[in-house]
């Protein structure tokens, strides 16, 4: 498969089956927040999934990169080659889910070929 297939495919299914949820990264004072609309599929954790910190209070989110490059998110940063991303989301960013704030405590990139095709988040509160 594919980077663009992964997308696409992701894409799609996050259309029919996910949420709009809004990717919130703080920068210090409300004005200079920094958000974009993303879909989202977000699950709480399993039972077998709550382990060492992790609680009920947790859950797992889904989302794509293609809203976060299309706003241009988050904007000001600059893409600098060998250093992280500044496009992906990052401890301590926040995923807005059905109006309540919740922070993203693990981002884990998942990459075909070197493209980000989609992002597994671990978000509390």
């Amino acid at each position: 498969m594919t980077p663009d297939q992964a997308i696409a495919s992701l894409d799609s299914q996050l259309a029919a089956h996910g949420e709009d949820c809004t990717l919130r990264r703080k920068e210090g004072s409300p004005v200079a927040d920094k958000d974009v609309t993303v879909r989202a599929s977000v699950r709480g954790l399993r039972a077998a999934e709550i382990v060492g910190t992790a609680t009920q209070a947790y859950s797992e989110a889904v989302i794509s990169m293609t809203q976060i490059l299309g706003a241009g998110w988050p904007a000001g940063h600059t893409v600098t080659p060998g250093a992280v991303d500044p496009r992906i989301p990052r401890t301590n960013d926040f995923l807005v889910v059905k109006g309540k704030q919740r922070q993203i405590m693990f981002a884990d990139p998942i990459a075909v070929a070197g493209v980000v095709v989609r992002v597994n988040l671990t978000v509390a509160g």
